[in-house]
């Protein structure tokens, strides 16, 4: 995206030839269409019509001059009837002011953001209104779909002022809805961040530091011994001049662990540059610009120690030896070391990205060609991150929304922490659900087995007490008697026990044993109903 008042006087060069043929006096915009159709090189005379350059012959647009095809692509205005028209109103978009059509005053317009190769306006720069802010009295107002010019104002939807609103996005939003259910847990909540941030940084230190083993296990071995040869040496080190300082804690404490080390922290006193200026003042918190602006000046040692960095190396009882070993064993890893530092950042920074959605910008961030990626007063949005992502500028937007990498990277793991609590409890109430069905199908199968096994079993109790004696006397409810001792049980004398409810008792009572009959006694005195002799067959 450029900013108009960017465009306007810059030189037009031709391609074909690299000829400087004219300057830009302003920029044609098609109100009806929200777009911008190209830019006037030559006014209307009285007897010269108005030159334009339409926007398609346009190659280029850096940061001195403006590229076009050739002198061709400068034409008259009249052979362009759009842009004609446009001129022939006169409409004049800057010192209107815009109003909502409910009439909430977003503030005068005094510029306006377009995108370089379709001429789709993003939005427009304006002075004053609600939404004006503190320090430079500009916002950002979003390009509406239409705008309605009139003499005096400039008219956009009420939508437009709902956008330029500050939105901080992210699983809060949501969580924040949920009221009161989280608000016990508040405190337990942000202790258990505190220590997620730490444990953070310390792997990302302890990544860094695994550059040379042999240093942290130094570090880690020596405790106060290290502290001791450190402070020893110190007043050495006073001596010597900036050169051997930078060069010595270069040697000591490898420069990429050095810029991981001050990003965030603040300086404990003042950071000058080699020509005398304020890089730093005392308090102020180190940004990752702050860092790699010190590193091109080759002041980052200073930076580091400016932030309570301490020089505890590979010290051992000759010095010189330790730094000669150091300086050997980092110099064939210095290479790695500083791609996995930029790794490690990089990887940091598209997490923290994710937290300037929905903030305000506070200062304009360009690309290196002077392109817009973001301006001051625009609310963050998924195309504007995306814009950050393709050139390399996450940590800039970061810094213009007014967050710290580590501010960030804190917002993050708060998000993270509570979008996996928001999970963990879904996936905890379905889990729930589902464990109860199973239950009360396991219950209503183990029931239906249940019945169907109690059926069988007092189908074989019945079976097995048919024909046999009993061993006590069977009553009824009413005392009635059922079956005496001694008595066969039959299948009228099971219908009248269930009848009574006493079936159990009567089944609980069979004469199991095995009797000892004698020869005489197996023949009965009543024949049974299917006998052969009781149908008359002759045989006894």
């Amino acid at each position: 995206m450029r900013k108009g008042s960017d465009v306007i006087d810059k030189v037009v060069v031709t391609y074909d030839t690299g000829e400087k043929v004219v300057r830009i006096i302003d920029l044609i915009f098609d109100q009806k269409r929200n777009q911008l159709l190209g830019f006037l090189v030559a006014e209307k005379g009285l007897f010269r019509d108005a030159k334009v350059i339409p926007l398609e012959e346009v190659q280029a647009i850096g940061l001195d001059a403006i590229v076009v095809n050739s002198k061709a692509s400068i034409v008259k205005a009249h052979r362009m009837p759009v842009i004609k028209e446009i001129l022939h109103q006169g409409i004049v978009l800057r010192k209107k002011r815009i109003l909502t059509t409910e009439g909430l005053d977003l503030g005068i317009l005094v510029d306006l953001f377009f995108d370089e190769r379709s001429g789709l306006v993003e939005g427009y720069e304006v002075s004053g209104g609600v939404f004006a802010d503190a320090y430079s009295g500009r916002s950002f107002v979003p390009a509406a779909e239409t705008l309605k010019i009139g003499d005096d104002v400039a008219f956009v939807p009420p939508q437009t002022a709902q956008m330029m609103e500050e939105q901080v996005g992210g699983i809060r939003g949501a969580v924040q809805a949920t009221g009161d259910r989280l608000q016990d847990s508040a405190d337990t909540t942000n202790r258990r961040l505190q220590t997620a941030v730490q444990t953070v940084n310390e792997q990302l230190q302890s990544s860094v530091e695994s550059v040379n083993r042999g240093l942290q296990e130094a570090s880690q071995n020596a405790g106060e011994q290290l502290q001791a040869a450190t402070d020893a040496t110190s007043s050495k080190l006073q001596d010597l001049n900036r050169d051997a300082t930078a060069s010595l804690t270069n040697n000591l404490v490898d420069p990429a662990e050095q810029k991981v080390y001050v990003i965030g922290k603040h300086v404990e006193r003042d950071v000058l540059t080699p020509d005398g200026n304020v890089l730093l003042l005392q308090g102020q918190e180190v940004t990752l610009v702050d860092a790699e602006a010190a590193d091109r000046m080759g002041i980052l040692d200073e930076l580091y120690r400016a932030t309570g960095g301490s020089l505890t190396a590979n010290i051992s009882r000759n010095l010189q030896a330790a730094t000669e070993s150091f300086s050997n064993g980092i110099g064939s890893v210095t290479h790695s070391s500083t791609a996995h530092l930029r790794r490690s950042i990089d990887s940091l920074a598209d997490m923290a990205i994710e937290q300037a959605r929905g903030r305000r910008v506070g200062q304009t961030v360009r690309a290196d060609d002077g392109l817009i990626i973001a301006a001051s007063g625009q609310i963050v949005t998924e195309s504007l991150l995306d814009r950050a992502q393709v050139y390399g500028k996450k940590a800039e937007l970061l810094n213009a929304v007014g967050l710290t990498l580590a501010t960030a990277v804190r917002s993050s793991a708060r998000d993270t922490w509570l979008e996996n609590k928001v999970q963990l409890r879904d996936g905890a109430s379905i889990a729930q659900e589902n464990l109860n069905t199973f239950w009360q199908a396991l219950k209503a199968n183990a029931e239906k087995l249940q019945g169907r096994s109690a059926r069988v079993i007092k189908k074989q109790r019945i079976e097995q007490a048919l024909g046999r004696p009993v061993t006590r006397v069977i009553l009824d409810p009413e005392d009635n008697v059922i079956l005496n001792v001694g008595e066969l049980i039959t299948h009228r004398a099971v219908s009248q026990a269930e009848e009574s409810g006493v079936l159990n008792i009567l089944l609980s009572s069979v004469y199991t044993k095995e009797p000892e009959i004698s020869d005489k006694e197996l023949r009965a005195s009543e024949y049974g109903t299917a006998a052969l002799a009781h149908h008359g067959s002759g045989l006894k």
